[in-house]
């Protein structure tokens, strides 16, 4: 086993955020979703301490200025080793006075940096307790691509962050080629995605931490490529797609309940509409699993993301944007549906093989006259990942550079 003081002092670690390609809202009625994740990630440098503070920079919630904890403050004692996997309500609750922010911002606002914050304390006394008579202190600085609130994991991706960060730092997790800790990544970014949004799926942190695509049922998951050895690989290739943010704020609740309004009054019709929405998950896919030219995957990918969309569209959940969207890329022969709950959010547009870089970039400047804020990202590529960054770059030059720089360094590590 490797000395404590030989390990590496600072990481640098990365996750995706992810979309949702076939199933929205029929998900919530027992049928299956597809979803995979984007090249558009998070990032989160975790660097050690020795005074024993915490301190946190998270500049794209509004956190510009460090948040700091005196380590020894945390409640270790509400600790059980024996259940480190389960919730701990009572350690969450006796964390939240520390987490709380107080600044002139909304309260909205407040509240997201709150519950970022409780996450991080939570994780952190979790995992360190087994250091009970070190002082363990940590400095995380994060940067994201991702658009918060935008329905594309944003949150999830900050939680497999942090939860890898720490597991590698508090060394039950390491860099070796036959590290498994991508479960362990997987389990314990769950308790966190339970401080932030209560009760989660947990499609979004699989996604994040394993990659590649998954098809979620309630209850189950599977892999589309396959990280575990009880199933089969799929051959699930990278999509790219244009990611259009139409800016429109969207209530995920509020969306759900008027489809379940629909489906109480007109359960004869809406159930219909569900079980089609079943069926393209299905054909998405038997295509990967049995084709293997790329031109045939795309045009039925193409068939598909116009029939979800319309499916989906038709049990009241669009928005003007989203059809705006569609309208601008249908001009130059793309194929565009929403992603997520929809009432605005985001729209994804399949970006076929041969299409020249020109049309996009023609595409894009269309949309962003719109307002829109638009990205390119491949669907189904790398999940978490970390690399040992001793020397490579300053804290400045991490919080100040291009977040396309940090994604093209050489020696991730991927821990599937």
């Amino acid at each position: 086993m490797v000395s404590s003081q030989n390990l590496p002092t600072r990481y640098l670690v990365s996750a995706p955020g992810k979309v949702i390609l076939f199933g929205e809202h029929a998900v919530v009625y027992g049928t299956s979703a597809i979803a995979g994740s984007v090249n558009l990630r998070t990032y989160l440098l975790i660097e050690k301490r020795e005074d024993g503070m915490l301190e946190a920079y998270v500049p794209d919630i509004g956190l510009d200025q460090p948040v700091k904890w005196n380590t020894e403050l945390f409640p270790y004692s509400k600790v059980e080793d024996d259940k480190k996997e389960e919730f701990n309500e009572e350690l969450a609750e006796s964390l939240k006075s520390l987490a709380e922010i107080e600044s002139d911002k909304p309260a909205t606002v407040r509240q997201q940096q709150s519950v970022a914050c409780l996450a991080l304390l939570y994780l952190f006394t979790l995992l360190s307790s087994r250091f009970p008579e070190t002082k363990r202190g940590l400095t995380i600085r994060v940067r994201s691509a991702l658009p918060v609130g935008a329905g594309l994991g944003s949150s999830a991706s900050y939680s497999v962050c942090l939860t890898t960060g720490l597991l590698l730092n508090f060394e039950y997790i390491s860099l070796t080629p036959d590290s498994r800790g991508a479960e362990l990544i997987k389990k314990y970014s769950f308790l966190a995605e339970k401080i932030i949004h209560g009760n989660p799926s947990g499609i979004d942190n699989a996604v994040a931490t394993f990659g590649g695509a998954v098809l979620y049922k309630k209850g189950s998951m599977e892999s589309l490529k396959g990280y575990h050895e009880n199933i089969a690989e799929l051959p699930f290739r990278p999509f790219r797609f244009l990611l259009t943010n139409t800016k429109v704020a969207r209530d995920t609740k509020t969306q759900v309940a008027n489809v379940r309004i629909k489906f109480d009054k007109y359960p004869e019709i809406i159930k219909p509409i569900l079980d089609a929405i079943q069926n393209i998950s299905d054909h998405f896919k038997t295509v990967l699993i049995n084709e293997d030219n790329n031109i045939t995957q795309d045009t039925i990918l193409e068939d598909l993301i116009d029939l979800n969309h319309h499916f989906i569209n038709s049990l009241g959940v669009g928005h003007p944007a989203l059809d705006k969207v569609r309208e601008i890329t249908a001009q130059f022969e793309l194929h565009s549906k929403l992603t997520g709950a929809g009432g605005g959010g985001c729209a994804l547009t399949f970006i076929r093989d041969g299409i020249p870089d020109v049309t996009i970039e023609t595409v894009k400047k269309s949309l962003s006259l719109q307002g829109f804020e638009c990205f390119e990202t491949l669907v189904g590529g790398h999940g978490a990942g970390a690399l040992v960054i001793n020397d490579t770059i300053t804290a400045q030059e991490f919080m100040e550079g291009g977040l396309e720089w940090y994604g093209g360094m050489d020696s991730w590590h991927y821990f599937v």
